[in-house]
């Protein structure tokens, strides 16, 4: 179980020293006209999911199967992106950058972890739960399709070839230095973060915990354990979040970036505070945040991942026309 500590500092070390960020990085697609983080994100899901389906056809992981609550992904999916914007950040995002010493996440980081453990498990699961009732009984893309997921890895490949090909193409993707040192390149850190996926679901595995990163079920899961002390809640992906944020601090003291801000004005502290609650409810009903979502369950092919990454996309498009996201540098 300890693994997914020393998984979670190298996680939080990637994120922070590559500012992999997934609000500016959704909005950019559409504000900027930029697919940098596009890119970057389809190669870590490139490389999750040759490893996964690799894993899996050794026996050494199970792909999970399920059913899709497809109102709910749909409405969680854009609650989750309306919420990243309000909140400066992703659940991920809250994690590493309050290791950056951003008080105005730990404001936001605080509501989401509240509103997951309440939906989850709290005052708040009876009205989430109806929405989740009734799923149709589709589970992943290529058993829908009923062909071997190695032809959808094999397209995903393409289009992820294809993308830095364009790039490759264009000087306005070379990335800027950022701070005292020079920001590692996102293609770089993408690969990384999905070679490291690998290992973290293969090591979560064997811990019990059948999935590789997560965010939102642990993040609930800490408020529990520091409320009730049930061990039950003491587990893999407790501490793999909590070793999020223990590794981007320890990369922002050591790249010059790390800085305690002051607290924000009366505006901000609201904005982030709902923003941490709308992206709780959203995780809830999208099934988790753009972590699970965006980034491991898009690599297996599952129709939650996938739909639930293109509305996060949306309600990010849609409230960054009227609100501007802060705190992310890419």
């Amino acid at each position: 179980m300890i693994s997914g500590l020393f998984i979670g500092l190298l996680f939080g070390a990637l994120l922070q020293s590559g500012q992999f960020c997934f609000v500016s990085g959704f909005r950019n697609i559409v504000y900027q006209k930029n697919t940098r983080f596009l890119t970057a994100l389809l190669i870590a899901i490139s490389i999750q999911a040759i490893g996964f389906f690799a894993l899996q056809s050794m026996g050494l992981i199970t792909i999970p199967e399920g059913t899709l609550p497809v109102t709910a992904t749909i409405i969680g999916g854009f609650l989750f992106g309306v919420g990243m914007v309000l909140a400066g950040c992703c659940g991920s995002g809250a994690w590493f950058r309050s290791g950056e010493g951003l008080t105005g996440t730990w404001l936001a980081l605080f509501a989401f972890i509240v509103t997951m453990a309440s939906a989850w498990k709290g005052s708040l699961k009876h009205w989430i739960d109806p929405l989740l009732t009734h799923p149709a009984q589709i589970d992943t893309i290529d058993k829908t399709l009923n062909i071997s997921p190695w032809y959808l890895v094999a397209i995903l490949i393409i289009v992820t070839i294809g993308l830095l090909i364009y790039q490759h193409r264009h000087p306005r993707y070379s990335p800027p230095p950022l701070g005292k040192y020079k920001q590692l390149p996102l293609n770089l850190t993408a690969v990384f973060i999905g070679i490291l996926g690998i290992i973290a679901w293969y090591l979560s595995a064997e811990s019990g915990r059948n999935f590789g990163f997560g965010i939102s079920v642990p993040s609930a899961n800490v408020v529990q354990y520091l409320v009730t002390g049930q061990q039950r809640y003491l587990n893999w992906g407790t501490l793999f979040v909590i070793g999020i944020l223990s590794g981007s601090m320890i990369s922002a003291k050591l790249r010059g970036e790390f800085a305690l801000t002051l607290p924000p004005d009366g505006k901000t502290v609201v904005k982030r505070l709902m923003g941490g609650v709308v992206m709780g409810i959203g995780a809830t009903l999208a099934g988790g945040c753009t972590v699970t979502n965006s980034l491991v369950a898009t690599a297996y092919f599952s129709w939650q991942g996938w739909i639930s990454t293109f509305m996060v996309m949306a309600g990010v498009w849609l409230t960054s026309y009227f609100i501007r996201p802060t705190q992310c540098r890419i």
